[in-house]
């Protein structure tokens, strides 16, 4: 059997309540829903006694309309859903009877319970059911008031424009009450999967700048440490940098932490340069592009990082070339080290679909060039290197967040 009710799969999580979503409007529509369908049926019995006082008509309504009223709302209220979905022919079959059968000793008074019918019909039956369904009703409504000696054609369209009134009305509005909870769930929904990205965007963020600047203290730690007799002077200068590089990364999880991060590609760069002579790598830079603004600079910056990062970490590379150009309105840097472990030298040239469905660098850094509308592509090639390159917008922009705009200060830091 067909259910009307809008479902959602969204479930309830408490935690979602913590981000401030306090939604009164289902429970509200609900109490709507209940005190029109209550309204309505007081309004019956009141109609039904003051027409007539008898044993059957007190009995009817003592036993019968409470029925009914329940029959209703279990056909109303979204959280019979499952009781609808299993039992659903049955209940309606039950409302059906309790309403005709009574019609046969009251008469016309009690034709006015067929709008509630009505309503479970367009609730619960499909479409093309329902619909006749509900008119044939209406038709056998007015047939029953005008053999009950109600026989004035005011009489009649009063009992059918009602039937058609009360079905309409209590369909709508269960309707209007399914619609207000689940855009109350997909509010809910909205704040879990802000939650998730905010997550994935922290995470996101400490592999990709926190990756470069541990690997670099790593180097310059062991650097250090073998210069300490050799070299002192050059052990201390180490030393000093190190303290630079663990303040620069205290800074870049707060900013990470603060939601917003801005990256300069000429900064990184020049620090880039740094970092692979202490690695013992040979790096030769092209620089082509002058300095760059907006999300375009960060983005190139944080891919260079990594870039250089993998290099140090997962190969042992004697050469490293970097290239930042601008043509057409494109930002372009290309990386390309030696040094490719033998069990990578197969993989071949990686595509951005084979980017975008993993969890590492790569991975992010796919991300990051597809938000700004940029490429991305990285893999061994035939000469055995490993070439990363990845283009954007020159004036490409992503605006910080809310209250987290930085100062000029900040923008330039690398």
């Amino acid at each position: 059997m067909a259910d009307r009710h809008l479902e959602s799969p969204v479930t309830q999580e408490p935690g979602v309540r913590a981000l401030g979503i306090e939604a009164p409007a289902p429970r509200f529509a609900l109490v709507v829903v209940w005190t029109v369908i209550t309204a309505f049926l007081t309004m019956q019995v009141v109609n039904i006694l003051d027409e007539t006082l008898t044993t059957v008509t007190i009995v009817c309504s003592v036993t019968v309309l409470p029925a009914i009223l329940g029959l209703q709302l279990i056909h109303t209220l979204p959280r019979f859903r499952r009781v609808r979905a299993a039992y659903g022919r049955w209940t309606l079959s039950a409302q059906a009877m309790l309403t005709v059968g009574p019609a046969l000793f009251l008469g016309w008074p009690w034709g006015g319970m067929g709008g509630f019918v009505g309503a479970s019909m367009l609730l619960l039956l499909p479409r093309q059911v329902a619909v006749p369904a509900f008119g044939a009703l209406i038709v056998a409504i007015g047939v029953e008031t005008a053999h009950a000696g109600q026989d004035t054609v005011a009489d009649v369209l009063y009992m059918m424009v009602s039937t058609l009134v009360t079905g309409i009305i209590v369909y709508s509005l269960t309707l209007l009450s399914d619609l207000a909870l689940a855009v109350h769930e997909a509010q809910e929904d909205i704040a879990r999967v802000a939650v998730i990205r905010e997550r994935l965007r922290f995470a996101r963020d400490l592999h990709d700048l926190l990756g470069f600047t541990l690997s670099a203290v790593t180097l310059k730690s062991e650097l250090a440490h073998a210069m300490v007799n050799r070299s002192p002077e050059r052990a201390r200068a180490e030393l000093e940098s190190i303290v630079e590089l663990s303040r620069q990364a205290l800074w870049d999880v707060r900013e990470v932490a603060r939601s917003y991060r801005s990256m300069s590609l000429l900064t990184e760069l020049s620090s880039a340069r740094s970092v692979l002579s202490a690695a013992g790598i040979d790096a030769h830079l092209r620089v082509d592009c002058g300095r760059l603004s907006g999300r375009a600079d960060t983005v190139l910056a944080t891919v260079l990082r990594e870039g250089v990062t993998n290099a140090i970490r997962h190969s042992k590379a004697s050469r490293c070339t970097i290239e930042a150009v601008a043509q057409d309105g494109m930002i372009t840097l290309r990386l390309a080290n030696d040094g490719v472990p033998p069990r990578l030298r197969k993989s071949g040239r990686c595509h951005p679909e084979q980017l975008t469905q993993g969890n590492g660098g790569l991975c992010n850094l796919a991300l990051r060039l597809t938000e700004v509308g940029g490429t991305f592509s990285a893999g061994v090639r035939e000469d055995g290197w490993f070439h990363l390159e990845a283009s954007a917008m020159a004036d490409a922009h992503e605006a910080p967040a809310p209250g987290e705009e930085a100062s000029d200060e900040e923008k330039t830091r690398g």
